[in-house]
């Protein structure tokens, strides 16, 4: 299953724009839900709020943009107004109150099953999709370490080192570099577009990271499987 503007391929690089700053509503926690659980059957409930602060009534709209969770989870989703079965494409949130708040929620079973669960959203005030922002949730179970275990990538793609030393080039093994264009985007957890040079000369490409801080991020691109995620520190 399974960005703001766009950062050009040109030649070595790939340049990027910072995203349309942030207005009429916050975001609660930070941008994004990590977290790491037991391999059991137990229902989960991971939820990023949207409080209102725009003095006045406000509905909110979201996308599913990317991502998606090992078979065999049951993973649902909730918005302001109604519950899914699954996750939908696309959807507008009831509107709230002037100290309302809006929140996507995920109710995750793993079902016993070990794996992963990256989604990536926009969320946006309704009929101003130039205000978006990104949102993720970032959750693994089975004993994985949030640092230490293997990120979820797309089929065949391996990213290493991971975690890497800022400054460290990391190596991108099995994406087509026949389709690496002007669709590769490097987004921080926050849903900053962030300046990220490519090296193409070589076997493999490389993204440089000097000038980036320790954190997640995560690589868009244009093969319809979940963003490449790296890890910094």
């Amino acid at each position: 299953m399974k960005t703001v503007k766009i950062c050009w391929l040109v030649t070595l690089s790939v340049f990027c724009a910072l995203p349309a700053a942030r207005a009429q509503f916050d975001i609660e926690p930070s941008d994004s839900v990590v977290d790491v659980f037991a391999t059991d059957s137990i229902t989960r409930i991971f939820q990023i709020d949207f409080p209102n602060v725009s003095g006045d009534s406000l509905a909110l709209s979201w996308r599913w943009i990317g991502g998606g969770w090992t078979e065999g989870w049951d993973v649902n989703l909730c918005d302001l107004g109604e519950c899914y079965t699954g996750v939908p494409a696309d959807a507008d949130m009831l509107a709230m109150g002037a100290e309302g708040a809006g929140f996507l929620k995920l109710i995750v079973n793993a079902l016993e099953v070990e794996g992963q669960c990256f989604l990536h959203f926009w969320v946006w005030p309704t009929g101003n999709q130039d205000a978006l922002v990104n949102v993720y949730f970032d959750l693994r179970n089975g004993g994985v370490s949030a640092l230490q275990g293997p990120s979820l990538q797309p089929d065949g793609v391996r990213v290493f080192p991971v975690p890497a030393t800022v400054g460290q080039p990391v190596t991108l093994q099995g994406l087509n570099r026949t389709r690496l264009s002007a669709s590769m985007q490097l987004f921080s957890m926050q849903g900053a577009l962030v300046f990220c040079p490519i090296d193409l000369t070589g076997p493999d490409p490389v993204l440089e990271t000097r000038g980036l801080v320790p954190g997640t991020y995560f690589l868009n691109h244009n093969e319809s499987r979940p963003p490449v995620r790296i890890i910094m520190e």
